[in-house]
């Protein structure tokens, strides 16, 4: 093969590329009963377990506040202060304040399984954040190899913008390319189309039912116009709730046959009860804090902390690992810069319990007497005191050395019977002044 035929044959640099469009707008579920009506996320909030489930979690994290740390090289982590944790937990923007920002964010998450957030910079500096519609995001992907890449578009009134990731605060329940995901409106959809149905049937038994059901028989053939006639009748004089168990009055030739379609016999009451209990697995909340009648737990304190390790957790640490992703600066990531939700809000106790574990802490020497009085909301003393037990043996990592305060003695390892015996500083007394220092070098001198 000469020059020339290499040349021809030789691969193009450029590779065709997979190209894949995801709308989230699109995403809808269709009733058995309601035909060709898609149900909307407006719609599924109409389900009292899902709106329960729902505000519970979305208002649990929108109360949580967000701050931002730095963890030096010796493991020490300070709290830092920036804009960007005002902009989150504040001011987002000129219109919308961080409470509202965060709780919109979270529902996107559950229905649609993801949120986008426009972050706008002057230069470095993060001047607002800003949530996109997520039913009008399309996400394009292009695949090439192993690689994906892909552009964030918004629609609206003819108008459309483009976005590349990095713009973004993408936050994702389970996505297998990092930038689109799914949630419950797609996941669950049968269960969300059975709790719809359910409710409408049973609204329509109160609306139109006369009980007990059953049907009017006629000893002779009736015209269109005697059937229409006599249902209207019958409507008026029996239908609806409000007139159920009045007196029903037949005409001649009229007879009346109750049926077996009643919600008890049908076993609806139960089957709206394992519904609630599907939905609360679908959120993995504990269903007592849906439904009082479900309590599983002997505490208030335990349901807290089911509801933080298993369902609050996993949505917190997915928005923490977006907000270190976009909003930090490589060479922050590099300095140990990350952004962490404070949960002890959701960890609240009795008062009892509350007083208990602050004084165990304070004993134990792990927090001040000003600090333990300030989880209390007591006012600090103007003198801060740790309380140690004497008991205790100090053991210093770097020399080995082992002090026992009560003996007011260090025993050396390598010598252990050579104890340096310390005089203890009575309280108030600090070191020996210099000027007594030199008077007695200028005796000893003499």
């Amino acid at each position: 093969m000469g020059i020339l035929d290499r040349i021809r044959n030789k691969p193009t640099d450029t590779e065709e590329r997979n190209i894949q469009e995801y709308q989230y707008g699109s995403f809808s579920i269709t009733s058995f009963f309601s035909q060709d009506q898609d149900i909307t996320e407006e719609q599924a909030m109409k389900i009292p377990a899902v709106t329960s489930s729902v505000e519970l979690i979305t208002s649990s994290i929108a109360q949580l506040p967000v701050y931002l740390y730095k963890e030096n090289e010796k493991g020490e982590v300070e709290k830092v202060d920036d804009r960007r944790v005002f902009l989150i937990n504040d001011e987002p923007n000129d219109l919308i304040n961080g409470h509202n920002f965060k709780k919109q964010m979270v529902k996107d998450y559950l229905f649609n399984g993801g949120s986008y957030t426009k972050v706008e910079r002057v230069r470095n500096e993060v001047t607002a954040l800003y949530n996109l519609p997520i039913q009008e995001i399309s996400v394009t992907k292009y695949r090439q190899l192993y690689r994906t890449n892909a552009v964030i578009s918004i629609t609206y009134s003819n108008t459309k913008l483009d976005f590349q990731p990095e713009e973004l605060i993408i936050v994702l329940k389970d996505s297998d390319d990092g930038v689109t995901s799914s949630g419950i409106l797609r996941n669950n959809a049968d269960t969300l189309r059975l709790a719809l149905d359910e409710q409408d049937y049973t609204s329509g038994i109160l609306k139109n039912g006369a009980l007990p059901i059953g049907v009017l028989k006629a000893t002779s053939r009736l015209t269109e116009k005697a059937i229409t006639s006599l249902r209207n009748s019958w409507e008026t004089l029996y239908g609806g709730a409000k007139k159920a168990g009045k007196t029903i009055i037949l005409e001649e030739g009229m007879d009346y046959h109750p049926i077996s379609m009643k919600p008890n016999e049908m076993d609806l009451t139960n089957s709206r009860k394992n519904t609630v209990s599907e939905i609360a697995r679908i959120f993995n909340v504990p269903e007592s804090m849906i439904n009082s009648s479900a309590n599983k737990y002997a505490s208030n304190e335990q349901n807290n902390i089911y509801f933080l390790q298993y369902c609050i957790s996993p949505i917190i640490t997915s928005i923490e690992s977006a907000l270190n992703k976009t909003l930090l600066l490589e060479s922050e990531k590099q300095e140990g810069y990350y952004f962490r939700f404070d949960v002890s809000e959701l960890l609240r106790t009795t008062e009892k319990e509350k007083i208990e574990t602050t004084v165990t802490a304070m004993t134990k020497g792990l927090t001040s007497i000003n600090e333990a009085r300030a989880r209390l909301d007591l006012p600090k003393l103007d003198i801060d005191y740790f309380t140690w037990n004497l008991g205790s043996v100090f053991y210093n990592p770097e020399n080995g050395d082992m002090t026992i305060p009560n003996m007011g003695i260090t025993i050396d390892p390598n010598n252990p019977q050579e104890a340096v015996v310390q005089a203890p500083t009575p309280p108030g007394q600090g070191q020996q002044p210099q000027q007594d220092i030199k008077d007695s070098q200028k005796n000893e001198e003499v």
